[in-house]
């Protein structure tokens, strides 16, 4: 039995997945919760941001640790791949992960110590609108690759 269509559809599993959920996530704390808990109290509201805080500290810690495993791995499988057009795929390629590494600074920042900074909000949504572009350039990424990807 060939393993290597499994590992292949697991790592994309695991790439795929996390992602969604850090998304998810950060969309919900970012976007949600503040306006469903606009009319509380204030001492409630933080209350409930910081334990959800917490809870999501664990999530992303999971997530990255999983984007990272998965990612080296997908990176490894395609990399015949990604030499036959250098410049594109390795542009995207390297956009790509530049982006990720600085979606992971931020939320490392964001999520370290008991509080968030006073900048959060600011932060929080410009990692969001990094993370569409990342989809972005992952879905081209993956285009690119089906397109060009005749390693033979």
């Amino acid at each position: 039995m060939d393993i290597e269509p499994i590992l292949k559809i697991l790592a994309r599993w695991f790439h795929i997945v996390p992602a969604c959920l850090a998304l998810g996530g950060l969309f919900f704390i970012r976007i949600v919760f503040p306006i469903a808990a606009r009319q509380w109290p204030a001492d409630q509201r933080e209350m409930a941001y910081l334990s959800l805080r917490r809870v999501f500290k664990m999530v992303v810690h999971t997530c990255v640790l999983l984007l990272l495993i998965s990612g080296t791995y997908n990176t490894i499988v395609n990399w015949k791949i990604y030499s036959l057009h250098r410049g594109l795929m390795h542009g995207l390629w390297g956009m790509h992960l530049i982006l990720a590494l600085a979606v992971f600074a931020i939320g490392f920042w964001l999520l370290a110590g008991p509080r968030p900074p006073a900048s959060h909000k600011k932060w929080a949504a410009i990692s969001l609108g990094l993370i569409f572009i990342l989809i972005a350039l992952a879905g081209t990424l993956r285009y690119a690759r089906d397109a060009y990807g005749h390693a033979g």
